[in-house]
């Protein structure tokens, strides 16, 4: 019985948002005539139907005018909303169920359609046989107050006739309920779920079932005898499957009846109804607008809000003129004609939903993108008789994908420019790179010719020399910037004497300036603080490269000035500490100061210049800068000199403790008989090593790969090895594992060899990779003899 009153109170809504739509088009000023009232009427089945205008007032079919602007459902209906209210009897009045819905004209609520089933009409729904027996039933709200009271039922129970109607509560505790049923009902009534019940009437137990409505809330509460219950039970066993047919044909024609009503209700708005379906389905895709199709008349009805360039119905003709005047991209006339001309007037049913996009340009001067789809809706035969445009604004998505190429073009441009860049670096760099092995080659050629001439062949290594060490700083260069490129440079922060750093790089750059005949000063002012936290290391890199510059770019007689200044700085405990070096070299023009930072780049090839360099320099500082937190300044003119600033902040720290220590008199031991094992792949980097120790008196034994020395190790008797020099990079077994290996061996006296790393890998981080393996000492290739003995010696001593 509740899922039955909740479907006609469903419906009876719809109907009344249906005859709302149907009755617009007869709304004159605001109102509506009572007879058009009254014909209207005629075709639902509500016993009451009324008009209430904007202001409240409302007319009946009669002509009756009464005022109902002080009713919540008349303030809820003008907001747009329809729905259902419940009016409980009173002395005076008696039950009723009303529907309302908003009446809209031009966009805009003119009022209210108010309709109505009166308390005889809800009893006639609530009556119904169960097994032949007459049973009936009634409608109670959350408080327990009857909206309709239980009437009499025709088998023998009395008690529960003359119901008062106003309080079902009081029924409870007057009939003879016990407790349990009792709250049972009221637990239902009050939290709106179903349940059964149970109580004794004056001739027998009297079975019933109370169940919410979802529709308003109420409850609908049905009794029927115990014994009915019983009789058709039993029946139920004896012939089950006729009665499972029965109740199949019973619920079948309840659904056929159901149709018919609604048929009959909607006989005159089926049209409307359609368009509700329609606009139904442009909401569920997120259209922003539809027009309804008629592609077998070839006619279309906007039922768009958002203004179209075209009338409001009319000939397909015409809107597919319309979008391609309203569209801003002409190019796409002839997709609108395929779209039209093909997709929609054919009537072919596709699989696949037929789209289109274009754009407008708003009145803000933006543009706005809009995809047209269309969708059959109706079908027949496998032809489209009926169907809807739905538009959608993709202005969002359409953007991104402007954007996406946009960068990709980017990207693109960019990966361009970084390859020639990087072509135009390995033609310098051949140049860069020949120049040096031009000099070794040649100059040990002639080497070769004057092998007896002792002073001529030692000018000719002086030279190789000088040649390799170009060769090493060309490399180191390259290598630096890869490592800063791939996130590879960790900053370490200690105490730093500032003063001490600057007089570092007095002594050091002030011998090289006067070797070129330049005038090279190093000072320092307003500083408060000398002693800060930063990484010295990186300070002397950025140093090291705008020196340098500077020297390999001012000529003889010229000057460079050096500055570090303290600044003030926002944050606590820190200084600005501006870095300032001044040349009057050759100065750069303005348009290379733009790409003063790019990879690779400089202001003039070597070719030119006569000046070495890989172009790597300023892209160092600068991307070293960044990464301290810092900036950097240049202003230079062409033939003037140059300007550099390099601006970074550090924070201040406690003086440096000078340790004293007591002068100790140090005896030089010598490496003669010292016994070393040397593991190194390489055999030219084996010879020049091996040659090198046994010059010095040391006895070397050798192992081409780190499983190998691990088995000389193990193998070798205690006091064979005094010291190991192990390469890193080997193909079977690298240096840290074979390191590794020899600290687990159970001979601790041979674990605990001292073993130094003598490898390519030249940078911080392969220090602190060696030592974090178990290394004691890390020397870089190419080996420089003097610290190679001197390490050898610090080891012999301790």
């Amino acid at each position: 019985m509740a899922n039955k009153l909740d479907d006609i109170f469903s419906n009876s809504l719809k109907s009344v948002e249906a005859l709302a739509k149907l009755s617009s088009n007869d709304i004159r000023d605001g109102q509506m005539s009572s007879v058009f009232l009254a014909e209207l009427e005629k075709l639902i089945q509500f016993d009451h139907l009324i008009f209430a205008d904007s202001s409240g007032m409302a007319i009946k079919t009669s002509g009756q005018k009464v005022y109902v602007g002080n009713k919540w459902a008349f303030t809820d209906g003008m907001k747009g909303n329809s729905g259902i209210y419940v009016a409980m009897p009173t002395n005076t009045t008696i039950a009723s169920v009303g529907f309302y819905a908003p009446v809209i004209v031009d966009r805009k609520i003119v009022g209210l359609l108010f309709s109505s089933f009166d308390e005889n009409t809800i009893k006639r729904l609530l009556d119904y046989k169960v097994f032949g027996a007459h049973a009936s039933a009634g409608i109670i709200n959350t408080e327990g107050k009857n909206l309709i009271a239980l009437e009499t039922m025709k088998i023998q129970q009395t008690s529960i006739q003359g119901l008062p109607k106003d309080n079902f509560k009081n029924f409870l505790y007057t009939s003879k309920f016990d407790e349990e049923n009792r709250n049972k009902i009221i637990y239902a009534y009050t939290t709106r779920s179903p349940s059964s019940y149970q109580f004794k009437g004056e001739n027998d137990e009297i079975q019933g079932y109370i169940a919410p409505l979802h529709s308003v809330p109420l409850s609908v509460y049905s009794n029927f005898p115990t014994e009915a219950a019983n009789a058709l039970y039993t029946m139920g066993i004896k012939a089950g499957r006729m009665l499972q047919f029965l109740l199949i044909c019973i619920f079948a024609g309840y659904i056929v009846y159901l149709m018919i009503v609604q048929l009959l209700i909607r006989r005159n708005e089926a049209r409307q109804n359609r368009m509700a379906n329609y606009i139904a389905i442009a909401e569920n895709t997120i259209a922003r607008a539809m027009i309804y199709v008629d592609a077998e008349n070839g006619t279309f009805e906007d039922l768009s809000i958002m203004p179209m360039p075209f009338p409001k119905n009319g000939r397909l003709d015409d809107l597919v003129e319309g979008f391609i005047r309203f569209n801003d991209d002409m190019q796409n006339g002839d997709d609108f004609r395929t779209f039209f001309n093909v997709t929609i007037k054919n009537r072919k049913v596709l699989n696949y939903i037929p789209s289109v996009v274009f754009c407008s340009l708003q009145p803000n001067e933006k543009k706005e993108y809009i995809t047209m789809v269309y969708i059959p809706v109706e079908v027949k035969n496998n032809v489209v008789h009926k169907g809807i445009i739905l538009f959608r604004n993709i202005t969002t998505e359409k953007s991104k994908e402007i954007e996406a190429n946009r960068k990709l073009s980017q990207a693109l441009n960019a990966a361009r420019e970084a390859s020639n860049a990087k072509t135009t670096f390995l033609f310098n760099m051949s140049h860069d790179i020949r120049t040096p092995m031009n000099a070794v080659m040649g100059f040990t050629a002639m080497a070769k010719k004057h092998i007896e001439e002792k002073e001529t062949v030692k000018k000719y290594l002086d030279k190789i020399d000088i040649a390799g060490k170009q060769l090493l700083s060309l490399v180191n260069q390259v290598l630096e910037m890869s490592r800063i490129e791939s996130g590879k440079i960790i900053l370490s922060e200690q105490k730093c004497n500032l003063e001490n750093i600057i007089k570092a790089l007095s002594t050091t750059y002030g011998s090289h300036a006067e070797t070129k005949g330049i005038l090279f000063t190093a000072t320092i002012t307003n500083i408060e603080h000398k002693f800060v936290l930063v990484d010295g290391d990186r300070i002397n890199q950025i140093a090291a490269n705008i020196i340098g510059n500077a020297i390999k770019y001012t000529n003889e007689n010229g000057t460079i000035m050096c500055t570090l200044e303290e600044q003030k700085c926002d944050r606590d405990g820190y200084g600005i500490y501006a870095f300032t070096v001044e040349d009057s070299g050759i100065g750069m023009s303005s348009e290379f100061l733009e790409h003063i930072y790019d990879e690779f780049t400089r202001e003039s090839s070597t070719t030119v210049s006569r000046i070495q360099g890989t172009g790597l320099g300023m892209t160092i500082v600068k991307k070293l800068t960044d990464i301290m937190g810092g900036t950097i300044k240049i202003e230079s003119k062409k033939g003037q000199g140059t300007k550099i600033v390099v601006s970074i902040p550090m924070k201040w720290c406690q003086e440096l403790k000078t340790e004293v220590t007591e002068q100790k008199t140090i005896t030089t031991i010598p490496l003669k008989g010292m016994k070393v094992l040397l593991v190194e792949d390489n055999e030219m980097n084996r010879e020049i090593a091996e040659e090198i120790l046994t010059e010095n008196g040391l006895i070397v034994d050798t192992a081409t790969d780190g499983d190998i020395a691990v088995d000389k190790v193990r193998k070798a008797a205690p006091g064979d090895y005094e010291l190991i020099l192990m390469d890193v990079q080997m193909p079977r077994m690298n240096g840290y594992d074979a390191t590794k290996a020899i600290r687990k061996l159970e001979d601790s006296q041979k674990s605990r060899i001292p073993i130094i790393a003598m490898t390519a890998n030249a940078f911080e981080e392969d220090k602190k990779n060696a030592l974090d393996a178990g290394m004691n000492g890390h020397l870089a290739k190419p080996i420089e003899v003097q610290k190679l003995i001197q390490m050898l010696t610090n080891f012999r001593q301790s």
